[in-house]
């Protein structure tokens, strides 16, 4: 049975905001995505990453309505790979891990020469991924859960 996706909207609500001169233009990156249920309109969710990737089943009771429909999330086996990529690595990691990159390069060209070396970039670089490896036991539990429930639906189908 196919079931009605939920409903996506954008909000950018200082869409304008860029045309004024001064700090009004920061508020120009307030925006969120809301997901609401198809049938009734009721907002279940709402995130402030565009196109985040969740793990569940996929079917999502209205708590206003009471009826079933498609949530948009999917099982880890059921992603592709630049969705489970997007999954373990957010933006805000990646940008993080970018600037620690771009800092260690950058100290190699504007340091002395005896003072930097490529193991500096190196140990930085790592370091920059501390964000990511502080996430990978969540990460880990939330996409063995989502293969036992994936496993555990095919077996019964």
């Amino acid at each position: 049975m196919e079931l009605p996706a939920a409903i996506r909207e954008d909000h950018n609500p200082l869409a304008v905001a860029g045309f004024f001169p001064g700090l009004q233009r920061l508020l120009i990156f307030v925006r969120w995505t809301s997901y609401s249920c198809p049938h009734c309109n009721a907002v279940f969710r709402r995130d402030y990453w565009p196109s985040n990737v969740r793990l569940g089943t996929g079917e999502r009771v209205c708590r206003k309505c009471g009826r079933v429909f498609d949530d948009g999330s999917r099982e880890w086996p059921e992603l592709p790979l630049g969705r489970k990529l997007r999954l373990l690595f957010s933006p805000l990691v990646i940008g993080v891990w970018g600037g620690f990159v771009i800092a260690a390069i950058a100290s190699l060209f504007i340091g002395p020469r005896d003072e930097h070396s490529w193991s500096v970039v190196i140990v930085v670089s790592t370091f920059g991924l501390m964000p990511t490896l502080a996430l990978s036991p969540i990460h880990l539990t939330q996409v063995i859960r989502s293969i036992r429930r994936y496993n555990a639906r095919a077996e019964q189908s």
